[in-house]
């Protein structure tokens, strides 16, 4: 007879060690699956068709978001593809609150044509809901002609604290670029179809200079009387407006030509604004919106009502009655990221 089967005591010890052991082998992978990721890491590298594109990894509960200025009927075509599901959306901010055009939950991928109602800077906001980490890859074509998207680069203007220095960076706050000045910067701007950089600087002989994207070769200089710190592009890129605070004038520049005209004014300007039409400037100064005109160089009207969309539907307001009265913003008369702003002056750089 086997010695075992008569010993009953010696059959349970060994019962208890081997149920003992897997309850041992089940605390441990109780403890592996808890504290170890068995998840494949996440890395850098770009998803499949996105090689040359933007990629970035989100923290989880992190957001990444990329902001474009665009003008009426301008178009910016994206796509992104994602490792989980997360939330998209595509804002402005007013007064500091987004205000969203178009958004999209528990999405993974997406391909889509954006068109802008009115001049803004457009955000593209993607949000992790998990605490994990989510890789992101998308892809940015701004239209710089209606119908004709090009494909670039979101980047950011931003002058150093010397102010003699401007640098272009990326989301990943990569140096992709930069500019040496030989005197003060005092504001910058770019031509909205993104391929000319405009800087205004305090030395007067070359007081504005005027530069080529993507490459930043430098086109043109021209003397200025005084320095200023006020330009906008007109909305073809072919004229530039400068003005300074103490001047009641405004000196049109012709890019092509070189050609310099100047429009009186009826006091100095505290803004100015391209319009949404072709050929049209805004000047604000401390009573009234003016209307101007590239070329011929006109004031056009006095106490000019602006276009301002309220939905779908567009009207010609009073400025002073929607802005202050009605607490509706204008670029004008609100506070925005300007050029010489820590954040810099956001673009896209066209990839040649």
């Amino acid at each position: 007879m086997n010695g075992n089967a008569g010993n009953p005591k010696a059959s349970s010890r060994k019962a208890q060690i081997g149920w003992a052991a897997i309850l041992l082998v089940g605390v441990l992978l109780i403890v592996v699956l808890r504290y170890i990721d068995l998840e494949p890491e996440l890395s850098g590298d770009p998803f499949p068709g996105f090689e040359d594109q933007q990629t970035v990894l989100v923290q989880g509960l992190g957001i990444h978001e990329q902001c474009l200025e665009l003008r009426p009927k301008q178009g910016l075509d994206y796509r992104y593809q994602t490792s989980h599901p997360l939330s998209f959306d595509i804002h402005y901010h007013i007064d500091g609150q987004p205000l969203s055009q178009f958004s999209e939950t528990s999405s993974t991928s997406g391909s889509q044509h954006f068109e802008a109602q009115e001049s803004r800077s457009y955000c593209l906001m993607w949000v992790n809901p998990r605490e994990d980490l989510l890789k992101l890859s998308y892809e940015l074509k701004f239209e710089v002609v209606p119908g004709k998207p090009q494909t670039g680069i979101p980047v950011r203007f931003v002058s150093d604290s010397g102010k003699r220095r401007i640098r272009i960076i990326d989301t990943a706050q990569n140096e992709l670029g930069s500019l040496e000045m030989k005197s003060d910067i005092l504001n910058f701007e770019l031509s909205p179809d993104q391929q000319k950089l405009a800087v205004l600087v305090s030395g007067v002989r070359e007081g504005l200079q005027l530069f080529e994207l993507p490459g930043l070769e430098k086109k043109n200089s021209f003397s200025l009387e005084k320095a200023a710190r006020m330009l906008a592009f007109s909305e073809d890129g072919s004229f530039l407006a400068v003005a300074d605070e103490h001047r009641e004038e405004l000196l049109i520049i012709d890019l092509s030509s070189g050609k310099k005209e100047k429009i009186e004014l009826p006091a100095t300007l505290l803004a100015l604004e391209t319009g949404d039409q072709a050929n049209e400037l805004l000047g604000r100064n401390e009573l009234e919106v003016l209307k101007l005109q590239f070329t011929p160089p006109l004031l056009l009207e006095r106490d000019a009502r602006i276009e301002l969309a309220f939905g779908d539907q567009k009207m010609m307001v009073d400025p002073d009655e929607v802005c202050f009265a009605h607490g509706i913003p204008h670029p004008l008369f609100t506070p925005k990221a300007v050029a010489m702003s820590p954040e810099g002056l956001p673009g896209f750089l066209a990839i040649p």
